[in-house]
């Protein structure tokens, strides 16, 4: 019986454990330096990482109307120019795949929730 205990008492902890460190956000995560630059740029706004030909990309754009947007590589290094309102959009803007918003301002035009999935806001 004492031994039942014991091994109960273990799995619990163990388990206990496990959701804690499951839970934690990670401080740590793929391009957090492009992702802080962009951020500086883009902290009125709305950043989404997308894939582009396997590669990740960034799109990002301002929380103003007809302020278009842009596409940056992992580097941080723009690739693509997506304003829809002043002219001919980049053709990336059309090919990008998987696209998931990843920051987002509060109160914006886009009547959408606040996003920060990584703390860039903090």
């Amino acid at each position: 019986m004492k031994k039942e205990i014991k091994l109960l008492t273990i799995l619990t902890i163990t388990m206990i454990l496990s959701i804690g460190i499951s839970s934690c956000k990670k401080n740590d995560f793929e391009n957090k330096k492009t992702l802080k630059k962009l951020y500086k740029t883009y902290k009125n706004g709305e950043i989404s990482e997308c894939k582009h030909n396997g590669q990740t990309v960034y799109s990002a754009g301002q929380n103003a109307y007809d302020a278009g947007g842009a596409v940056y590589d992992k580097d941080g290094k723009q690739i693509g120019t997506c304003n829809f309102a002043w002219g001919q959009p980049d053709p990336i803007c059309g090919q990008l795949t998987d696209c998931e918003t990843i920051y987002r301002v509060k109160d914006n035009i886009w009547g959408q929730p606040a996003v920060d999935k990584y703390g860039l806001g903090k």
